[in-house]
């Protein structure tokens, strides 16, 4: 058997630290799998929007949808998994700020008909699209519902990454199963082990962008949304017995303006990283902090897969943080006003990190849908040969060999 070539579609080309986990550990968790898989990534502008975040890995450019750019997809690959982050929604002209383009360059580009429709009834036949651990974030009308209900009436395998989703689908009448799934973000610990972060703690120390060791270190993060409730958030920093280090996680949704915001709002040091910090770099300073503070979900979980205590700010209505709140069973730390964020912060470092057995019964969950998408690979990779080639040299999977070599 040939090995299965895989593509994954997402936004992998925003400056946001969690859509550039997804591809990483996919790329991992299907080569532990399948040797010798080769998975390309795919992005709605690709290496055409490069961000500091790449780190040198960036995904190859969907462009438009187009009939033969479906066929060209479906003949060169044997799998197409759509996924994780916010992806199933039409509105495309919201997109435009995190491209830095306009709406109506946004609407042409329309990547929500990669998402939703992807290949096409016709070509998924022979090349299955799958969605891995999406999300859905606000009840559709009906035309956007009836697009869904068509696009997933005959997809093999449909999962979500949390109940509100779910909820959405089904309000949209889609009657088919759709699985929840935790967010793939909890395996990052597998291509970042915790040993191989110290090193870029250590370079972000030197750079001036951490405290030494000995105190206890604060990791605070917020978008920019979170700014009308900055006041409950400086609060809770300026008591913190310790350092504080601020971080963006998510650039592109305005975290450095938050950041600015917050360090002109409290009257003691703060430490920030370099400019252009990567992925290794944001992973590295939640996981040595000692506490992560933030609307993030991507930095609760990168404290929670290191063993960190967090609190996550959901101040403005974001479904999928409490989503993490309803599969991690640990709601009392997602909090709804940053009023309460001291009372928080003292409420998290009084329990601790989570159980160890409750990372390790979310990470089952996710290693069983990791092999389900094995398994639908191999299966096609056994039944036709590919057709056509991938635009480029592959780059994740490059990365992938390099993370397992360490």
């Amino acid at each position: 058997m040939p090995p299965p070539r895989v593509a994954l579609l997402g936004t992998f080309d925003v400056d946001n630290y969690g859509d550039h986990l997804f591809p990483r550990v996919a790329a991992h968790e299907l080569g532990r799998r399948l040797p010798g898989v080769v998975v390309d990534a795919f992005s709605p502008y690709g290496w055409r929007h490069p961000t500091p975040l790449d780190d040198g890995w960036r995904a190859a450019p969907l462009g438009p949808w187009s009939p033969a750019r479906a066929r060209h997809l479906a003949g060169a690959n044997h799998l197409v998994v759509i996924g994780g982050g916010e992806l199933i929604h039409l509105q495309d002209g919201i997109l435009a700020p995190v491209y830095e383009a306009t709406v109506d360059e946004l609407r042409r580009m329309a990547p929500s008909r990669w998402f939703v429709e992807a290949l096409g009834p016709r070509l998924e036949i022979d090349c299955p699209v799958v969605w891995h651990g999406v999300g859905v974030p606000w009840v559709m009308g009906d035309a956007e519902a009836e697009r869904i209900r068509v696009a997933l009436a005959d997809r093999p395998y449909v999962t979500v990454r949390d109940r509100h989703s779910a909820e959405r689908l089904v309000k949209a009448g889609v009657d088919r199963p759709v699985e929840v799934v935790p967010d793939s973000g909890l395996l990052m610990e597998r291509i970042m082990p915790a040993g191989s972060l110290q090193a870029r703690l250590d370079g972000l120390r030197r750079a001036g962008g951490y405290p030494p060791p000995g105190s206890a270190v604060l990791v605070v993060q917020g978008a920019e949304l979170v700014l009308p409730q900055l006041a409950g958030v400086a609060a809770a920093v300026a008591a913190w017995e310790g350092e504080v280090v601020i971080v963006a996680t998510g650039r592109c949704r305005g975290d450095n303006v938050f950041a600015d915001a917050l360090e002109a709002a409290v009257a003691r040091r703060v430490w920030r990283l370099p400019d252009g910090a990567a992925v290794e770099d944001l992973a590295a300073a939640i996981a040595g902090g000692d506490l992560f503070l933030g609307s993030s979900l991507h930095g609760a979980i990168t404290a929670l897969a290191y063993g960190r205590p967090w609190i996550l700010l959901n101040v403005f209505d974001d479904a999928k943080l409490d989503g993490f709140a309803d599969l991690t069973g640990l709601g009392r730390f997602v909090l709804h006003s940053a009023e309460e964020a001291s009372a928080g912060l003292a409420a998290a470092v009084a329990a601790g990190p989570a159980r160890p057995e409750l990372v390790a019964a979310l990470q089952r969950q996710v290693d069983r849908h990791f092999d389900r998408l094995a398994e639908l690979a191999s299966e096609r990779a056994a039944a036709r040969p590919v057709r056509g080639r991938s635009p480029r040299p592959n780059a994740y999977r490059r990365l992938r060999l390099k993370l397992t070599s360490r």
